[in-house]
């Protein structure tokens, strides 16, 4: 097992973290083996839980701590910040009426 791997990642978009993101990120911490937590101050969300994400209460521009710990921790982390970074693949985007 390796060391702990962190990395802060910005909520984008004018919704934070609703429903869909939630989603996308519990599946693709469940694509790796490692535990992943995202810290938000004092509260702790385990990736793969979309309710406690959903808990965060993380909205746009809130900075977020994502820690994996486990043989593939750093893979992990990179895919989470690039799921962020991403826009969540474009669902963070404000939508025109």
């Amino acid at each position: 097992m390796s060391d702990a791997v962190t990395a802060n990642v910005t909520v984008p978009g004018p919704n934070g973290l609703h429903l869909v993101p939630c989603s996308l990120i519990a599946q693709r911490a469940a694509e790796f083996a490692c535990r992943i937590t995202i810290k938000k101050g004092d509260t702790v969300a385990d990736a793969r839980n979309i309710f406690e994400l959903l808990g965060l209460g993380a909205g746009e521009g809130t900075v977020l701590n994502c820690e994996a710990a486990g043989d593939d921790a750093s893979k992990a982390i990179a895919r989470l910040v690039g799921l962020f970074e991403s826009g969540f693949e474009g669902h963070a985007e404000r939508k025109s009426s």
